[in-house]
């Protein structure tokens, strides 16, 4: 449960509309995340956009010129004395929503997913360096995702 004394920063940017995924929805379970991985006091920026945009994005920044369904770019710098900057979560709606469909999650199930999977980068896991990396990265993600997902 989340202290009287933790204060996180959560930023939102919704560039598309989706009448379940609401800046209250993304908070909520923003805060969950980072309560599960015991982070107090970070700073997070959230957006939300369709595919076009992520494209571009993901051409400029991985030099891969498709749609993806999160992107992650991690700060980790301290803002004063108050904050600890984790970075930038941008999630495609358009692309979660088919993802969703297609391994059989809700729409709110797969973005629960994809912000666990972009605030695990954050804080610097990686699944594309080795098995093992990946072995440990998913585990947590799952096990995070398997307890916040009765609460949704």
């Amino acid at each position: 449960m989340k202290s009287k004394t933790q204060k996180n920063r959560i930023l939102i940017s919704k560039g598309v509309y989706s009448k379940e995924i609401t800046k209250k929805f993304l908070k909520d379970i923003t805060e969950k995340i980072l309560s599960e991985l015991n982070l107090n006091n970070v700073e997070i920026s959230i957006t939300l956009t369709d595919n076009e945009r992520i494209r571009e994005i993901n051409k400029e920044w991985r030099g891969k010129d498709r749609p993806t369904d999160v992107l992650s770019f991690p700060q980790d710098e301290t803002i004063g004395y108050k904050y600890r900057l984790l970075g930038d979560v941008i999630i495609s709606i358009p692309y979660a929503k088919a993802q969703a469909e297609e391994i059989g999650l809700t729409l709110k199930e797969e973005v629960l997913r994809l912000m666990i999977h972009g605030i695990l980068h954050l804080l610097g896991y990686d699944h594309e360096t080795n098995e093992e990396d990946a072995k440990i990265m998913f585990e947590l993600q799952d096990k995070i995702f398997d307890k916040l997902t009765c609460e949704l």
